[in-house]
C-alpha cells in the first residue's frame, strides 16, 4: 500500500505536477465504453482519488446531462486542481470516502 502522506503533504504534486490531466480522455473513454457495452446509465458517478478531476469533466461530457459527479481526494492539492473543474454536476470533497462520506452511488 502506498503512503497516504505523499498525497498529502505535497509531495505527489511535486513529482507530478499535472496529476496525470493527460491521460483522463483516455481513462474517461473505457469508463464510458464498459457502461455502453454493459447498457449501464448511470445517475450518478463517483471517482475515489479522482486527482486533478478530468476524468470527471471528461466523463460529463459524453454521459446523460442527468449524471451527477463526485469526486474524493484525500489530497488537498489535488482537490485545490479540480475545483478548477467543479461545476452543477460536478463535485469535489477533501476527504476519505470510505471513512467520511454517508452517500451512496
Amino acid at each position: 500500500m502506498l503512503n497516504r502522506a505523499l498525497y498529502v503533504d505535497g509531495e505527489y504534486l511535486a513529482k507530478n505536477p499535472g496529476w496525470h490531466v493527460e491521460e483522463s480522455a483516455w481513462k474517461a473513454r473505457q469508463v464510458v465504453r464498459a457502461l455502453r457495452r454493459n447498457d449501464v446509465a448511470p445517475k450518478t458517478i463517483c471517482d475515489v482519488g479522482c486527482g486533478a478531476g478530468e476524468v470527471l469533466r471528461q466523463l460529463q461530457a459524453s454521459l446523460d446531462s442527468d449524471c451527477r459527479f463526485w469526486g474524493y481526494d484525500v489530497s488537498p492539492q489535488a482537490i485545490y486542481l479540480a475545483q478548477a473543474r467543479a461545476s452543477e454536476t460536478i463535485r469535489f470533497e477533501l476527504g476519505d470516502f470510505g471513512r467520511e462520506t454517508e452517500q451512496f452511488f
